[in-house]
């Protein structure tokens, strides 16, 4: 094929040479020599020039094939990060710094769950927050550069089961969406705002009584650790329906269960209300009238306002329509104010570097 088309290049430039009658032109012999000896710039196109009778490289336009060219990423620590990041990302990333020499702020619409993957990868790197919908503005350091996961768009109800009372859903689902699914039918959710998305309404809700998790009927969570390891948290025993996928997921639930021996979640589950941030009593809990205590990692997710990892999915266990919701009971924290340590922060401290070593997420605890 190369030799087909060295052939026609030549026959191209001897026509070129010639003139009407098949005379030669004068200088025509120094024309195919400068013609067989011209060297191409490498990256440029061979683009044959009829005037000069000799091939010569011809410059790209812009504006046809500049998408084939590598774009020039900022030296600047920021706005490198969101370069890097709209790259990597489906969904759409908006830098949000209010000011040129202030922390940056970015948001980024989660098109799909890899997003999620290559934004804590990212911040990772650069030392930024990963902010979830459900975070408090106060765990938040101003001095600090976050990034705002929007999962409005990982919205869908991805199975019912009616007979059983389970349902699966995706973080962004708001609680409208999904009470208006269950009409008609013997199951109900918790109340809540219609807009409020499941997952920031389970990250954000506290108050389950000691030992009492379940009763937010979550059963299981798809999350996303803090190195990058996607994991499903849910029931052990003999509920269990799926291992843990990851050596960090082992090494995680490991940690967190050698935490639950000590003597003061033993003491706390003793108390009318649970008094710590972070739900270790998710590997303690109490019996289940006509059945055993069933630990469940994925409670950990409650109430922790997004400080531990990132949620994507979660599978729910429904409430009958004529059973009564749960109570919920919150203790104020006033001890925090006053800066004395209780078992109950000493705990938290200890569940959030189990969980987030790197401080990937904000903390509620410091």
């Amino acid at each position: 094929m190369r030799a087909m088309r060295g052939e026609r290049r030549s026959m191209a430039v001897e026509r070129e040479v010639m003139g009407r009658g098949g005379r030669r032109r004068p200088g025509s012999f120094m024309i195919r020599r400068a013609a067989g000896r011209r060297r191409w710039p490498s990256g440029r196109p061979r683009r044959y020039n009829a005037k000069h009778g000799s091939p010569r490289p011809v410059a790209m336009k812009p504006g046809r094939r500049a998408f084939f060219l590598p774009r020039m990423l900022s030296d600047a620590p920021w706005p490198a990060f969101c370069q890097r990041l709209a790259r990597m990302a489906r969904g759409q990333v908006s830098d949000e710094t209010p000011q040129a020499d202030a922390p940056g702020r970015a948001r980024l619409v989660v098109a799909r769950e890899e997003d999620v993957y290559h934004a804590a990868a990212l911040c990772r790197e650069f030392g930024v927050l990963l902010v979830q919908p459900g975070a408090r503005e106060a765990v938040l350091p101003a001095e600090r550069g976050w990034l705002r996961l929007d999962a409005s768009q990982l919205a869908a109800i991805e199975s019912f089961d009616e007979r059983s009372g389970t349902v699966v859903v995706q973080a962004g689902c708001s609680m409208g969406e999904l009470r208006e699914r269950l009409a008609g039918t013997p199951w109900r959710w918790h109340a809540g705002a219609d807009r409020e998305s499941i997952g920031a309404w389970l990250l954000r809700t506290r108050g389950w009584l000691p030992g009492r998790c379940r009763d937010s009927g979550l059963e299981a969570a798809q999350v996303l650790l803090a190195d990058g390891a996607f994991e499903q948290l849910g029931p052990f025993g003999v509920e269990s329906t799926q291992a843990l996928r990851s050596a960090s997921g082992s090494r995680l639930v490991s940690d967190l269960f050698q935490l639950a021996t000590d003597s003061a979640v033993a003491a706390m589950l003793e108390l009318p209300v649970w008094p710590a941030g972070y739900r270790i009593d998710a590997l303690v809990p109490r019996a289940v009238a006509g059945g055993e205590p069933v630990p469940n990692p994925a409670h950990f997710l409650l109430g922790s306002e997004g400080t531990l990892a990132w949620a994507g999915r979660f599978r729910l266990r429904l409430r009958d329509a004529g059973e009564a919701p749960p109570v919920l009971s919150v203790q104020e924290r006033e001890d925090r104010a006053s800066g004395r340590e209780t078992p109950a922060d000493r705990l938290d401290a200890m569940v959030k570097a189990t969980f987030d070593a790197g401080s990937v997420f904000p903390s509620s605890v410091v």
